[in-house]
């Protein structure tokens, strides 16, 4: 309870502080600071994660807590207390580096408290923690912007954090700890990874073709290197490697549509603002039912892992076709619906990797592989903005419709899908031909 009331003041924060952050920007002068500020927490949070839990692992989890909390409330109060735009610069990588190291601490005590067969049950209740907050969280934290100011929206948010940290550390001694055994971090490709981070960044000031290579050897060179940082935190089990790397591509063919949907449907097919919010509100309401009873899946579907894969390419399918066939109202109707049965995918699929990834581990490398886990979730959400938002800025710059330009952003992501499902194939062959030399 402690971590799922941690997770929502967490999902109210984000919420909070992306809808804040121009108000705040705007009041003190920094506007041209903005998209630093709001990518600074993102590519600190995936430092400390490609570096690895090398540097954590030997801390007790009270330790751990203490320190990231410490670090939290220094990265919030900078933020709250700015009288420049640096401040909040500052304070956001703070808060970074704190939601970095403790990015695996929720899903290590998981591992930790639960058995194999429960874990995914566990981990889907904490879809459930990101409804309300998408729901309501706008209106509440406009409500505080006018009646108080951008820092009381910024305060209340870290208080249910805090409170939720609190209950935490009083249940610490439940959780069972063993000194960790985890694997020396890879400066080289954390390196590699933050440069095609910036690359893919870097893309939208040249524009054109140059800004294109950019962006393509950017999230070429971030894929590769957080492929490698995997295999380095996973090690040698094939198995437990590939379910990571299935997360990966879930979450980067997911949160790239995310990024996107709200744009076709007020860009792409000329509808207002309140369509493209049902559209984005569809697939976390879809995402939230569904991931908050996954046992139900089993009872009802064949392998409901692979079923959670095929339903967000055919999301991403639909949304594609909405741009270069279906026309009218029904492309509205058919957007929302898709993207619909793309949330059902995610709700099926996400807490399944998420757990069964962590399957029969011993007590020393639960930490590590939580790690790993969150690591990947992370670092994929991050290349999934420059392939779906990053691809459409650019075909834009190359005078390329809106509908075109959005079919190329669909097109790309449903490429990651196919692949996400033809390596589940392959890993399905592997754990056949293992069982038979088993036995």
């Amino acid at each position: 309870m402690a971590l799922l009331f941690t997770e929502f003041g967490g999902a109210v924060q984000s919420i909070a502080y992306s809808s804040v952050l121009p108000i705040a920007a705007a009041d003190l002068h920094g506007t041209s600071l903005y998209g630093a500020t709001l990518a600074a927490g993102s590519f600190a949070q995936i430092l400390v994660l490609a570096i690895g839990p090398a540097p954590f692992s030997r801390l007790r989890p009270i330790t751990l807590l203490s320190v990231a909390t410490m670090l939290y409330v220094l990265g919030s109060a900078l933020a709250v207390g700015a009288v420049v735009m640096p401040m909040i610069l500052v304070g956001t990588v703070v808060r970074g580096l704190a939601g970095g190291m403790l990015a695996g601490f929720g899903l290590s005590i998981l591992g930790g408290l639960f058995e194999d067969k429960e874990r995914t049950r566990v981990y889907g209740l904490f879809a459930i923690m990101w409804l309300l907050p998408s729901v309501i969280g706008p209106v509440v934290n406009a409500a505080f912007t006018i009646a108080f100011g951008w820092r009381a929206a910024l305060v209340w948010p870290a208080i249910l954090v805090l409170i939720g940290r609190v209950l935490i550390g009083k249940q610490i001694g439940l959780v069972p700890w063993k000194r960790s055994t985890a694997t020396r971090p890879s400066l080289t490709w954390a390196t590699a990874l933050l440069g095609g981070l910036v690359l893919a960044t870097l893309a939208t000031v040249p524009k054109g073709r140059v800004g294109i290579a950019l962006l393509a050897s950017g999230c070429l060179l971030s894929i590769v290197a957080s492929m490698r940082i995997l295999r380095i935190q996973i090690g040698r089990e094939r198995a437990r490697f590939g379910k990571v790397v299935l997360l990966h591509l879930l979450c980067l063919c997911y949160f790239g549509g995310a990024g996107i949907i709200s744009l076709a449907a007020i860009t792409g097919l000329g509808h207002g603002i309140v369509a493209g919010t049902i559209a984005v509100g569809a697939g976390l309401l879809a995402w939230s039912l569904t991931g908050f009873k996954p046992e139900l899946a089993d009872r009802w579907l064949w392998k409901p892992e692979v079923v959670g894969l095929v339903l967000v390419t055919l999301g991403l399918v639909i949304a594609l076709l909405t741009q270069t066939t279906i026309g009218g109202t029904t492309a509205l109707v058919a957007l929302i619906g898709g993207w619909f049965v793309a949330g059902v995918g995610m709700g099926i699929a996400y807490p399944r990797y998420s757990a069964s990834a962590m399957d029969e581990l011993p007590s020393d490398r639960v930490f590590p592989v939580a790690t790993a886990v969150a690591f990947s979730e992370t670092s994929a959400t991050a290349v999934a903005s420059f392939v779906g938002g990053g691809t459409y800025s650019l075909t834009r710059s190359l005078a390329l419709s809106p509908t075109i330009a959005l079919s190329w952003s669909f097109a790309l992501l449903i490429i990651f899908g196919i692949l996400s499902m033809a390596l589940y194939r392959r890993l399905w062959h592997v754990r056949i031909e293992s069982d038979v030399d088993h036995c």
